[in-house]
This record gives C-alpha cells, structure tokens and sequence, in this order.
C-alpha cells in the first residue's frame, strides 16, 4: 500500500482537498500538538485517507 508523506498542514490540506490521499497510507512528518493532531484524523473519513500516522518531531529552543 502506497504512503503519502505530508511535510506541511497545507500540503496535507492541498492533497486531500484534490483526493491525492484517497485509499493511501498518510505520513505527516511536520511538528503538530494534540489539538491538529485531533483535526487531522478527524479529515480521515471526508479525505478517505487508509490510515494516518506522525513522526514526532521536537522544536528547538
């Protein structure tokens, strides 16, 4: 099964709203907190996204 890597919210926004996500593994490697992290599996079923998946990512100070 093909996995589509998101590096950005808008990218993420951009392919789903084109259906490039439809029936594929999502891989978003961009730093989200708890509350898009909610939002973006929330968008699984209106973008018919296979499964979502992060790389948790730290921000440097």
């Amino acid at each position: 099964m093909k996995t589509v890597i998101c590096n950005s919210l808008q990218s993420f926004w951009d392919m789903g709203d084109h259906q490039f996500l439809e029936g594929h593994n999502v891989h978003c490697v961009f730093p989200v907190n708890e509350q898009v992290k909610t939002f973006i599996l929330e968008c699984q079923s209106r973008y018919k996204i296979r499964s979502i998946t992060f790389t948790q990512a730290s921000l440097s100070q």
